[in-house]
């Protein structure tokens, strides 16, 4: 019984490593729908970089392109994102005080 857990343990990891990948490429599509969403973003990157570890064995062969995609989603967010914040820094504290106005009714 305990070969038969060994050699099932491969095809388990695998598999895991496989919807880890799925996972990532959804999660870095995902970004792209709620742009303040950059949780989602840290998690594609994650789940992308878990399914390329050669630890546990095995190697992730298939769906290594989903795992990159995903992972290039996620950074693309998370160095996108921050870098529109600063540069428009000026304008989103113009935004906030109106906003504010307008909740108060003034």
């Amino acid at each position: 019984m305990i070969e038969t857990q060994k050699e099932s343990q491969p095809s388990v990891v695998l598999g895991q490593k496989y919807a880890y990948a799925t996972i990532s490429l959804i999660l870095g599509l995902a970004c792209f729908i709620n742009l303040a969403g950059m949780e989602k973003a840290v998690l594609a990157v994650i789940f992308g970089w878990l399914s390329l570890k050669s630890i546990p064995a095995p190697i992730l062969k298939e769906r290594r392109r989903w795992a990159k995609t995903g992972i290039g989603l996620g950074v693309v967010v998370l160095t996108v994102i921050p870098t529109i914040i600063i540069l428009n820094f000026d304008r989103l504290r113009l935004i906030v005080e109106t906003l504010s106005k307008l909740s108060n009714g003034k």
